[in-house]
Formats: C-alpha cells, sequence, structure tokens
C-alpha cells in the first residue's frame, strides 16, 4: 500500500487479514508478532484502526499482548466464544462488521404486543422481519441464530439486504437521513431450543442467552430491534467502567 493513510481500511477488515495469515501458519505459536508500528507502515493506516484490530484478536484469544515484551501469538484458532467488548457506541456496533449474516428469511409480519411476547418492546404495525445464521468473518463458524425487525416504513430496499455488505441498522439510517444517537442493549438467559442448537452446531447446548438491541434516532424513535439468541457458551461481555474525574 502506499504512506497515505487508508481510511476505508477499517480494524476488522485487519484483524480478518491478519487472522488468516496466523491460521496459515505464517505466524506460528509462541512466536512474536508485528508492532503496532510494523502493522501501520505495511499496510498504510492510522494507529487507531491497528489498536482496535489487536485488542479484537486478543478477546479471541490469538494474542498476548504485554507491555515489556510486546505482542506474541498464543493460538492458531480464535476462541469459540464471541468477546463483546462495550466502550462505547462505536465498539457495541462493530459487532455487525466483525460477524456476516447468512439470511434464511426476509418478509413482513405484523405485530400485536398483546400476543408478540417474543418482540416485546415494538410498536403494533407491521415490520420487515430479516432472520438467519450469524457468523464470525474471522473462521465461517455460526455465532447465533439473528432476528431483525425493521418498522415497515423504514424498509430498507430488498436488494441491498441481501447483498449482506453493510449492516442494515447502516442501511437505514442512510437511506432515510437518521442519525444513530442511542443503542439499547438487554441480555437475558433462557433455555436454547433443541432445532436451534443443531442447527448453530451446537447439539450439546441447553443454556442460552438472548442479547436484544434496540437502535435509537437522536429524537427517541426506534427504527430497529435485533434479538440474537447464542448458545451460552458462545458469548461473553466485556465492560469497563470508569469513574468520572
Amino acid at each position: 500500500m502506499s504512506d497515505a493513510i487508508n481510511t476505508s481500511f477499517r480494524h476488522a477488515d485487519l484483524a480478518e487479514e491478519l487472522t488468516a495469515e496466523i491460521t496459515s501458519g505464517r505466524y506460528a505459536v509462541g512466536e512474536r508478532f508485528p508492532t503496532e508500528q510494523e502493522l501501520q507502515a505495511r499496510f498504510g493506516i492510522g494507529r487507531h484502526t491497528v489498536r482496535e484490530a489487536l485488542k479484537m484478536m486478543t478477546e479471541q484469544g490469538l494474542l498476548g499482548r504485554r507491555r515489556k515484551t510486546g505482542t506474541t501469538v498464543l493460538s492458531n484458532r480464535p476462541i469459540s466464544q464471541f468477546v463483546h467488548s462495550l466502550r462505547n457506541i462505536h465498539s457495541l456496533l462493530d459487532f455487525a462488521h466483525s460477524t456476516k449474516l447468512a439470511i434464511d428469511h426476509v418478509g413482513f409480519i405484523g405485530i400485536l404486543s398483546s400476543t408478540s411476547p417474543e418482540y416485546a418492546g415494538l410498536a403494533d404495525g407491521r415490520y420487515l422481519r430479516v432472520a438467519g445464521i450469524r457468523s464470525k468473518i474471522s473462521d465461517g463458524k455460526p455465532l447465533c441464530w439473528a432476528e431483525i425487525m425493521i418498522p415497515e416504513r423504514y424498509s430498507p430496499q430488498r436488494s441491498e439486504i441481501q447483498d449482506g455488505n453493510s449492516p442494515l441498522y447502516e442501511l437505514v439510517a442512510k437511506q432515510h437521513g437518521l442519525k444513530l444517537e442511542v443503542v439499547e442493549q438487554e441480555v437475558s438467559a433462557l433455555e436454547l431450543p433443541r432445532q436451534l442448537a443443531l442447527k448453530l452446531g451446537a447439539p450439546d447446548e441447553i443454556a442460552g442467552l438472548l442479547v436484544k438491541r434496540r437502535y435509537y434516532t437522536s429524537m427517541g424513535e426506534m427504527f430497529e430491534m435485533t434479538n440474537n439468541l447464542y448458545p451460552a457458551s458462545r458469548f461473553t461481555v466485556h465492560m469497563t467502567v470508569r469513574q468520572r474525574a
């Protein structure tokens, strides 16, 4: 790449490429990994992009980072869990860029709050429902069953949905000129349906985790809700809370 900063290269893209190099054997377990400065020079990207990529790979168990000894390779395969670090709204939304949705269903459904407890929090009306298996881009392994609900008036083009190149909340926001202001996340435990456990390649899993997210505009209007249902062993939330000065 050129010496110019490549602003289109996201940290998830970098993490995916470096993970592929580790799994292919370019960097052996126990070997020293390139420094932040070396990666910046090689890919022509900024320091923040490199740091976030290395942080993602560390959370996946691929790398170990120590202040004095630098970064070393700990594993040639990401751990099966998806560790989601929450630092700000951008780290929450990184999930959509480090995973890919294989769509099984797209269609409109009617919601009545009195008869649809699984969609609690949605106003009565018609919604576009997009559902399928979400997998990690780094290794293609299934993570969860995902359902995305979008009010009919905000439905994106079907062709854009099927392309799968952008998260749906980004398509909706861009198409309708919306500004994402708040994301609410709620995690609850439940029994994992047997049929879904088999579909996710987790036949022995009984416990599940439902991660529900609601996306709000700056005017307080919810324009998307997602339900992601995981085998319990595949999802961990890491949260850092700091005291204000």
